[in-house]
């Protein structure tokens, strides 16, 4: 599937009246399982593709270039429309063009940029800070004129709400909204009227990110306009564990072939598309 079908089909995603819950989408195997499972869209988190480059926290180690290598990885192994989180655009509004023209040809199909205050400075407290509003949204403004004539999706993103205020959190969304993108993303909503609130003075398309108990509700989210949302990524968390105790059991003695809750061959034979390569091999190869 082309990038161009893919990011209309996430930006039909956004037109619609539906809600799509995104993959956690970190490396070319969990694209091919989101692929596989019919997912209608993706995420890959800042902190995932920490974690899966570097094994490193999310602390703004993760270099451009290296997200957008791991990007073009998971997008040539699946077809499902993957949304980067850029996290600060990697500096100031010019680096966010750098960022939207590098993730554009890695073949995102959306691109979020925040307005967080990244990376953590000097002396200053563990609370997250943000960005000054007018900062904040002429990056934002310069993230949508770096896409040019392409048809890349760009999202604000703000944590406004749960660091600031839900005033402080619609006014920047509005901004990021007047500046031309084609969604926000708010991450980290605690209650109902917060969203609500958001909803009601942001005219775009809402994506959602970890939202408290009181809005996992999918036909109250959907009717506040939010058309994608992620749960969170537990999955991964899943996966390093699983790969973690079977690494003790081996340490411990245990035999490779005895472990529990190995993948069949059927299963690595989908996460490695191996189907494909056998009949390129069958053709090209002269294989009987």
């Amino acid at each position: 599937m082309s990038i161009s079908t893919r990011r209309a089909r996430l930006r039909a995603i956004l037109g619609g009246d539906s809600l799509v819950p995104m993959a956690t989408i970190f490396d070319p195997i969990s694209a091919r399982f989101a692929d596989d499972m019919g997912f209608a869209a993706g995420l890959m988190g800042g902190s995932l593709a920490s974690y899966a480059v570097l094994g490193a926290p999310d602390l703004i180690l993760l270099t451009l270039t290296e997200l957008a290598e791991q990007v073009h990885r998971c997008t040539r192994a699946g077809d499902v429309p993957l949304v980067v989180d850029a996290d600060h655009g990697y500096g100031n509004a010019l680096n966010a063009m750098r960022a939207i023209e590098e993730l554009d040809h890695a073949g995102a199909a959306a691109v979020m940029i925040e307005d967080t205050l990244l990376p953590r400075p000097y002396g200053l407290s563990s609370t997250a800070q943000l960005l000054p509003l007018d900062e904040s949204a002429g990056k934002i403004k310069a993230a949508v004129a770096a896409r040019g004539d392409s048809d890349l999706l760009v999202l604000g993103r703000t944590s406004a709400a749960s660091i600031t205020s839900v005033d402080d959190a619609v006014a920047r969304l509005c901004a990021y909204a007047e500046a031309g993108v084609d969604g926000v993303f708010v991450p980290g909503l605690r209650t109902r009227d917060e969203l609500d609130r958001i909803a009601t003075a942001v005219r775009v398309p809402i994506a959602a990110g970890s939202p408290a108990e009181p809005l996992a509700d999918a036909a109250y989210l959907a009717s506040r306009r939010v058309r994608l949302w992620s749960t969170g990524h537990q999955t991964f968390s899943v996966a390093v564990e699983a790969l973690r105790a079977a690494m003790q059991a081996v340490r411990d003695g245990t035999a490779s072939s005895r472990l529990a809750g190995a993948a069949s061959k059927d299963v690595l034979d989908r996460a490695t598309a191996a189907g494909a390569y056998e009949q390129s091999i069958r053709r090209f190869l002269g294989g009987a």
